[in-house]
This record gives structure tokens, sequence and C-alpha cells, in this order.
């Protein structure tokens, strides 16, 4: 049988096609290449806490430690470098607990150290770690308040530090590796008419940030405090929250917690205290929105570690009674 020419090279063609259609399909599936559009995380994403237990974060890691002081606050801020930012440190009795954290994180100078505000639960152990560790710059909310333990502060701030610095809403502060501190109150003017403390409700507020990690820390602010917030539109988001007044009931608002939409919640207590705190209305606020919360009295230090991507939150032991069971108080609002 005769082919004409021009059918046999189209049957040629065709051959020689599926023949490299062929190779190529066994090329590609021996080199599990995968496709070039797989989605990549999207830069805006949250980051994630990673509850395992293990260190898995970058190299840059940067760690607040929620020290476990009893009835106070004192927190503890080292950057990848090295730089501590000390907020708070207790009552007096606090003071050597402090002391012994710095030895045991290895910190051997306090870049900035901040006062919230003049109660003796924040300030009465800053005159030992004072004397006991360099301090660069110190930090105060600008109050007056005519207690021996304060102006014994003021008194030590002048000796060793040199000066204080007042703090308003609008200042910043720049670490290493691009971390930052924003000064969101107290503002101009200071808070008078408010149901509860003065001093509480002028404490100084910062935003910590980190890359895509911010944490808020609140001092003991009170709900006038969380209203002017609200009322300058700031951008409070932030994956962490330092909870106001210990978890105080006259804080922690529905307004303000919806503005940060925090995912964890960090509570300072004393396991003895009787000033009801944490409250009962507020746990059921951190409940209903699904944040998890950690609290001193219960879980000992806790500590957020994050790689300006991804965090960490972890404790020194498990808790040692439901998270999300309050106390009563028996002193009155202003304390």
């Amino acid at each position: 049988m005769i082919i004409k020419k021009d059918r046999l090279s189209s049957r040629i063609f065709v051959i020689l096609f599926s023949l490299v259609l062929l190779l190529t399909t066994q090329f590609f599936t021996a080199c599990k290449i995968e496709p070039i559009d797989k989605p990549t995380k999207d830069k805006t994403d949250k980051p994630k806490n990673d509850d395992t237990g293990k260190n898995t974060l970058g190299d840059k890691q940067l760690k607040v430690h929620m020290l476990d002081i009893g009835q106070g606050d004192s927190i503890l801020i080292v950057t990848p470098e090295k730089k501590a930012i000390l907020v708070d440190a207790g009552l007096v009795k606090a003071g050597d607990k402090v002391i012994e954290t710095l030895e045991k994180y290895g910190i051997s100078q306090i870049d900035l150290m901040v006062a919230t505000h003049p109660h003796a639960d924040h300030i009465g152990g800053m005159p030992k770690v004072l004397k006991a560790v360099p301090v660069k710059a110190f930090l105060d909310s600008g109050q007056e308040h005519p207690t021996a333990t304060y102006e014994k502060l003021l008194t030590t701030v002048k000796e060793e530090v040199g000066k204080l610095t007042v703090a308003r809403a609008g200042q910043n502060f720049e670490l290493d590796s691009g971390i930052k501190i924003k000064i969101l109150g107290p503002s101009k003017p200071l808070l008078e008419k408010v149901s509860g403390s003065v001093e509480n409700a002028n404490s100084v507020i910062m935003l910590l940030t980190y890359g895509d990690f911010r944490m808020i820390f609140t001092g003991d602010s009170e709900d006038e405090t969380e209203e002017r917030l609200l009322e300058k539109n700031f951008d409070l988001k932030a994956q962490v929250l330092k909870v106001a007044h210990h978890g105080s009931q006259y804080a922690s608002s529905d307004e303000f917690l919806e503005k940060v939409s925090p995912e964890v919640a960090l509570i300072s207590c004393g396991e003895d205290n009787n000033y009801g705190h944490p409250s009962p209305p507020t746990l059921e606020k951190f409940k209903k929105a699904k944040v998890k919360v950690y609290r001193t009295d219960l879980q000992g230090e806790i500590t957020v570690i994050s790689d300006g991507k991804n965090y960490q939150v972890k404790t020194d032991h498990k808790a040692t009674g439901d998270l999300w069971a309050g106390r009563t108080s028996s002193r009155s609002k202003s304390e």
C-alpha cells in the first residue's frame, strides 16, 4: 500500500510528540517538583502561639518575664542583644527576688527602668535594685504622691541615675533588632475625676513591638484609662496583654478587649491576696473572648518568647488550681 508523503509525515510527528510527552511526564514525576504557585504565608498573618513547650523559634529572641513576686508587678524584658527593661519591681520585699532574677538571666545592666505609677506594690523594690545594678535611664509616670516609699525612690533615682524622664503618650524608645516601645499613656492633662485611684488611672501604658509581635503593658490602669485610650484611637491590637491592675474588676472593659483582641492574657497577683485579684467578672470576660489566661499565683513566673514572627508562652510549673477561678475582695476599690 502506498502512503502519501504528507500523511506519513503527520504520523511520524504524532509518534514523536507522544514519546516526548511520555518522557517529560516521567521526569517531573521522578523529581517530585512542587508547583511554583504553592501558597506562602501572608506577611500580615498574626504570629502564632506555639504552646508545645519546646523552643522552636528563630535565634533572635525577645523574652518577656513576668516575675512571680506575690501581690504586685515586676516584668523583665530582654532583647536579643541583651538589653534589659525592667517594668516595676514589686513591694520592698520583692527587691531581692528581682535582683536574683537579673543574675539568673545574666543581666548586669538595666537600660531602662519604668515605674508605671507610685504605689508600693510596683515601686517598693526599686531602690534596692537601683543600688545593686547600673541603670541607664528611668521612666516615671510623673505623679505627685507624698509617701515615704515614693520619696525614697525619687531620692535613689537622683543618686544612682541622675535624672528622671516623665512618661507621656507619643514617646518612642528604639532598642536593638527592630524592637520598639511606644508610650500610649498617660496623656496630658492627667486624669483627675476617676471612680477609683488617680495613681492607677494615670499608669504608664506601653506597646512593645517586634516584627509582627505586639504586647501591651497596662500597669494598674482602670476603666477611665481604657476609655481615654479608645478615644485617642490608638492601634491597640496585640497578641499578648498584660492584664491591668492584677485582674481587677475595674479594668479590662469589653470595649477595650475588643480593640486589643488578645490571644493571651498575663495576670500578676499573689496567691493569698484579699483584693479580689483576679476578679471572677474579669476572668469571665477573657473566657468568653476565648483568651488564654496565665497567672503567676498559680503558675509561677511566666515567660513570653518571640522571634518577631511567632511566639511561645512558658510557665515555671503547671497550674496549681483552676485558672478561671477568681477571688472576692475585702478591700476598697481604690487599693
